[in-house]
């Protein structure tokens, strides 16, 4: 996923392969060497147990690794 997206996707909504509401972009990480986004760090919905998602929480965030976005439009859509 390209940088230029930047602050254009901090709040989106970000849902799973279902259409199913995760939660909302907070912040992403990024390779300090390339500048690439290398995770979506997502503030989930408050229903959601973060213990039964594939993916690590880091402050309170879950971390989805870039690989697992398959679009970003008015959402973003991941693959699982």
């Amino acid at each position: 996923m390209p940088t230029t997206f930047g602050r254009e996707i901090l709040g989106r909504e970000v849902v799973d392969e279902s259409g199913d509401k995760l939660g909302h972009m907070a912040d992403f990480r990024l390779d300090t060497d390339t500048g690439s986004i290398v995770a979506l760090l997502v503030s989930i919905e408050p229903d959601i147990d973060p213990t039964l998602l594939p993916w690590p929480t880091v402050d309170g965030l879950l971390s989805v690794p870039v690989e697992e976005v398959t679009a970003v439009g008015a959402t973003v859509q991941l693959s699982r």
